[in-house]
C-alpha cells in the first residue's frame, strides 16, 4: 500500500506529522453532511486534517477532502475554497516524456480552511518532526522512531495537559535497528522482519 497523508498538527508554531493517537479523534467529516471518498492512492480514506493548538485547546484548522458527487457543504460556517492548482512534472505515456503542466493541487483534494472547530478529544497524540528519509517505507503512516523529534501531547476534553518529549526513545530505537541490521547483515535500506518496533510510549 502507498505511504499515507498523515494528518497535521500545529503546536508552539512547528508543524508535526501525526504518528499514533491512543483513541480516536472525534472529529469525523460524516457528522457534518461530507462523504469523503478516495482520489489517490495516498489517502484511502479520502482526507485529511490540520489540527492546532490554541491557547492550549485543540481545534480543526483546515480539512481536505475529496468529496462523494463532488458537493462540498459549508463546514462550521465556512465555505470550501476554489479549487486550487499548481505547476508538476507530468509524464506522458503516449510520448515516453514529460512536460509541465497545471495539475489540481493537493492530490485533487478540496480546501477548507480556518474552520476553527473545537475538537473534545481526550488521550494522547503521538507526534513526529523532521522525517528521515532513509526509514521511509512505502505502505501505510510511517514508523514513530522515523522521525528526529518525536512528542506526545495528552489532552483531557480537547484541553492540552501535558507535552513530553520523545526524542530521545526515537533515537535509541535508530540506533537499535542499525546494530541489529548490521548483526543480521541486512543492508540500511531493507526491512527487519515483523516485529514490535515501536518506541515506548
Amino acid at each position: 500500500m502507498t505511504a499515507q497523508i498523515s494528518d497535521i498538527y500545529r503546536y508552539q508554531d512547528k508543524n508535526y506529522s501525526m504518528v499514533s493517537t491512543s483513541d480516536d479523534i472525534p472529529f469525523k467529516p460524516q457528522k457534518y453532511g461530507l462523504r469523503p471518498h478516495s482520489a489517490c492512492t495516498a489517502c484511502w480514506r479520502g482526507y485529511w486534517c490540520e489540527y492546532e493548538i490554541v491557547d492550549d485547546k485543540l481545534v480543526l484548522k483546515a480539512l481536505y477532502i475529496n468529496n462523494n458527487h463532488d458537493k462540498y457543504p459549508p463546514l462550521n460556517g465556512v465555505e470550501v475554497s476554489p479549487q486550487e492548482f499548481e505547476e508538476a512534472m507530468c509524464y506522458l505515456p503516449g510520448k515516453d516524456s514529460y512536460e509541465i503542466r497545471s495539475t489540481p493541487a493537493h492530490f485533487g483534494h478540496r480546501v477548507y480552511r480556518d474552520v476553527d472547530l473545537p475538537v473534545p478529544y481526550t488521550g494522547d497524540v503521538l507526534l513526529g518532526r523532521g522525517f528521515l528519509k532513509e526509514f521511509y517505507i512505502h505502505r501505510g503512516f510511517q514508523m514513530s522512531w522515523a522521525f528526529k523529534e518525536l512528542i506526545k501531547l495528552v489532552f483531557i476534553d480537547g484541553e492540552l495537559q501535558e507535552c513530553k518529549d520523545l526524542s530521545h526513545l526515537a533515537e535509541a530505537r535508530r540506533e537499535s535497528i542499525k546494530k541489529r541490521k548490521e548483526a543480521c547483515n541486512i543492508s540500511s535500506n531493507e526491512r527487519l522482519p515483523p516485529g514490535n518496533d515501536e518506541p515506548e510510549k
